[in-house]
């Protein structure tokens, strides 16, 4: 098989904008790189991607993480990258994530939509959601990653060594970004612009709300996982808290009447600061028992 210095990969069903962006593609990085359509689409849809002179691959299971998986273990290419059929991301990001690559400042670059987004492209649902598991992302992995639910990323080939026989779950893009911060790899951002779809609705992912959820859950079991301190210790402060504001509106209401007429009150605050303070010290217990696990398995 022909080798090429980067392989697109492009999930898609039933996409009509996946012909232009493959033009596009091909104007913008040159007629030398190797595109990949894995597509899951009708037999009618199916036969007209042969004409985009792109390898078409048909998909037999199901999710946009399968599919973009397929694709990179069939791609020849140094540098491997993905990017969703529907026309919103602007490809530009691809030759930005290649530079950040080049340079060795990354081992997997992101395209970030969040400070681009044409009016109108994303609903502020999916906007908020997106924020709050990027942010669970930064702190897990210590990464400035803004959009982890980008549909646009570049990646080391040799990076995507190290998880190319790991069983993909639905988390999108996430998937990539978590296996490889996990595994120590460098996860950086491009700013790219991000626009409304041309021709009718994704039909990659039924369910955007299930979708974050899926990439939340996931997030959380590595943040218990690999950062305890971080989860447990934040339960542990919330209860605290919440235990101090009870107990203070106990002691305020014996100040101001001399009477302690509020014992059940009192035990719950008591139980809550005991709790949240419990939680704390396992939390650290088990962030020191994780460390010194790490230290020994690098030994």
């Amino acid at each position: 098989m022909k080798s090429h210095s980067i392989s697109i990969i492009i999930p898609t069903i039933e996409e009509e904008s996946v012909f232009d962006l493959v033009k596009d593609l091909r104007n913008s990085l040159g007629r030398n790189i190797e595109i990949i359509i894995v597509d899951k689409s009708s037999k009618e849809y199916h036969e007209r991607l042969f004409s985009t002179g792109a390898i078409v691959i048909r998909q037999s299971d199901r999710g946009v993480e399968n599919a973009i998986m397929t694709g990179l273990r069939k791609a020849s290419g140094e540098i491997l990258a993905s990017i969703d059929a529907d026309g919103t991301h602007d490809i530009s990001g691809i030759a930005k994530g290649i530079a950040l690559i080049k340079s060795g400042k990354a081992d997997l670059v992101l395209g970030n939509r969040m400070g681009g987004i044409e009016k109108g492209a994303m609903d502020f649902y999916i906007m908020a959601g997106n924020y709050a598991i990027s942010r669970i992302f930064s702190q897990l992995y210590r990464a400035r990653v803004h959009d982890v639910l980008t549909g646009l990323f570049v990646m080391r080939r040799d990076s995507f060594d190290l998880i190319r026989d790991v069983t993909p779950y639905r988390a999108g893009i996430a998937f990539f970004a978590i296996e490889l911060a996990r595994l120590g790899c460098k996860v950086r951002e491009v700013d790219i612009r991000y626009y409304k779809r041309r021709y009718g609705k994704s039909k990659l992912t039924r369910s955007k709300l299930a979708y974050g959820v899926n990439v939340a859950s996931h997030l959380l079991r590595q943040l218990r996982d690999y950062s305890p301190l971080l989860i447990f210790g934040g339960i542990g402060i919330l209860l605290a808290v919440i235990g101090a504001v009870l107990g203070i509106s106990v002691l305020a209401n014996y100040l101001s009447t001399g009477i302690f007429a509020q014992t059940g009150r009192a035990l719950v605050a008591f139980m809550l600061v005991t709790l949240g303070v419990l939680f704390v010290i396992a939390g650290l217990i088990l962030d020191m028992l994780l460390e010194i696990e790490k230290r020994l398995s690098r030994k």
